[in-house]
């Protein structure tokens, strides 16, 4: 495995591609931290940004830059920015509990995620995801909380995962059926956060290849 290099900025950047779902869950932790020095900036697929280049030659996204180094993958970054911003914690304190964290969002990471970029295609492949991603959360509804969160009374990372996916869901039109009310209900909650109103503005992000400070 490559070291981690110094990155060439002092402050902290975050790299996406536009409409990517791995970048908008780096995003809602970024945002649910408050950062306000942060810098987010959008990659265009087949353009060349030479910062970005020097900085990450495999030009894999999310990128986070910082004072530390340049770090790839959207579940890395997500637990580097818990741990480089305390405040709120996004883990338990307790090691059971951020096992329980870590185990629901594989399952997110590995499971669901890519329903929900095949769904956002055409055809049957799409629609197969479209329709497995609803059934499976039909089944899962009865782990939804009637409130607070997924795991317990915090918001944790599995919570910024879940919130993301479900954004998704709510943007391909999909509604879910009575028996995942509890799922609904979660999701309202988590888009009324102040973290998620934050991130999902329609001035949050900046035009494609261009960059914005958070705040």
């Amino acid at each position: 495995m490559p070291p981690i290099k110094p990155a060439a900025n002092a402050g902290l950047t975050l790299y996406v591609s536009p409409d990517s779902l791995h970048g908008d869950w780096a995003r809602l932790v970024l945002a649910e931290k408050d950062v306000d020095t942060a810098v987010i900036k959008v990659i265009m697929p087949g353009k060349v940004d030479e910062d970005f280049l020097v900085l990450n030659p495999a030009q894999s996204l999310p990128t986070l830059a910082d004072r530390e180094g340049v770090i790839s993958s959207a579940r890395v970054i997500v637990e580097y920015l818990d741990e480089r911003y305390p405040h709120p914690p996004l883990m338990p304190q307790e090691p059971a509990g951020r096992a329980r964290v870590r185990m629901s969002v594989h399952r997110i990471e590995h499971e669901l995620f890519p329903l929900a970029v095949a769904m956002a295609g055409t055809g049957a492949e799409a629609n197969a995801a479209r329709k497995q991603l609803i059934e499976g959360l039909k089944a899962g509804a009865r782990f939804f909380p009637a409130r607070g969160h997924i795991l317990g009374p915090e918001c944790s990372l599995a919570d910024t995962a879940w919130a993301v996916l479900l954004r998704r869901v709510q943007m391909a039109g999909l509604a879910l059926p009575p028996e995942a009310a509890s799922v609904t209900a979660y999701a309202a909650r988590m888009f009324a956060r102040p973290g998620f109103q934050r991130c999902f503005h329609p001035s949050a992000l900046p035009p494609s290849g261009a960059s914005r400070r958070r705040g």
